[in-house]
């Protein structure tokens, strides 16, 4: 708790003078005395916070009651590169054993009829499918092309990115229908779109790291209205964004001062 409250009263920036881009200095004077931490989620699950959090994941997830949020996006990748970054020791091992932990608070909090999302570029998709595999349901891995992954090595080049859709049980939302043992053959039997999503457009957006058509297809296919959609590691607001364009309720942490601040933007003014 005290060190939430070191982090939430530490500057927000190096340089007060130089602004992170997207932001402006009227935008610091409107988004800063707004800025929300851990300590604001509100316990309950008839009293949750809508919201943005100075957040990490797991301090976030600790926070929420048992079964409370309908679906989650994540990105690990987002809290994971810092991960390896401060050093310390920290190892491979070690990456594991923190991912298994978040995914475990959020299987926690996520409701019997929930599902999970997640990011992953193809190197880390093997650890994630068998991570996921020891606590949900793996329902697909999905394939999309991602321009942002693109190495410059002289072999094949890396276009692609997988997305793993695992759920909570064998009862779920999918294509605005609930999905369950007695119908999931009555579904197999309709028209099923492809889980390698080639339509997706390959230039990421001016401020958003992915293209909103990601995040509204996912939001279509795995919630409804007012549902809660958590997005533990939250980046710049993408899902967000989508939310407040699909009426669906928003919670989302994020560690970075600057990124919580754009994306506080971006959703106001979505």
């Amino acid at each position: 708790m005290a060190e939430n409250r070191e982090k939430a009263n530490s500057p927000f920036f190096s340089n007060p003078m130089e602004t992170f881009p997207g932001l402006t200095i009227d935008d610091l004077n409107r988004y800063l005395p707004a800025v929300k931490t851990v300590e604001d989620i509100m316990l309950g699950s008839d009293k949750l916070s809508e919201g943005m959090f100075l957040s990490k994941c797991l301090d976030g997830l600790k926070k929420l009651p048992d079964e409370s949020i309908d679906l989650i996006i994540a990105n690990p990748l987002n809290q994971g590169q810092d991960f390896f970054e401060l050093g310390n020791g920290k190892t491979l091992q070690d990456y594991y054993q923190w991912n298994y932990a978040w995914l475990e608070e959020s299987r926690r909090v996520l409701k019997n009829t929930g599902a999970v999302y997640l990011f992953t570029p193809w190197q880390y998709s093997g650890m994630y499918q068998g991570l996921l595999g020891n606590l949900f349901y793996v329902q697909s891995r999905i394939v999309w092309r991602d321009r942002s992954n693109i190495n410059n090595t002289n072999i094949w080049k890396n276009e692609t990115s997988d997305i793993w859709f695992v759920t909570k049980s064998d009862e779920f939302l999918f294509k605005q229908h609930p999905v369950g043992i007695n119908t999931i053959d009555d579904l197999n039997e309709k028209q099923l779109d492809s889980n390698l999503w080639l339509d997706i457009p390959v230039n990421p957006e001016v401020f958003g790291k992915y293209p909103q058509k990601l995040f509204l297809r996912i939001l279509e296919y795995s919630s409804f209205k007012l549902n809660w959609i958590l997005d533990p590691f939250m980046g710049t607001g993408d899902a967000g964004v989508a939310c407040k364009n699909k009426g669906r309720r928003f919670i989302g942490f994020e560690t970075n001062k600057d990124n919580l601040l754009l994306s506080m933007k971006r959703v106001e003014n979505s």
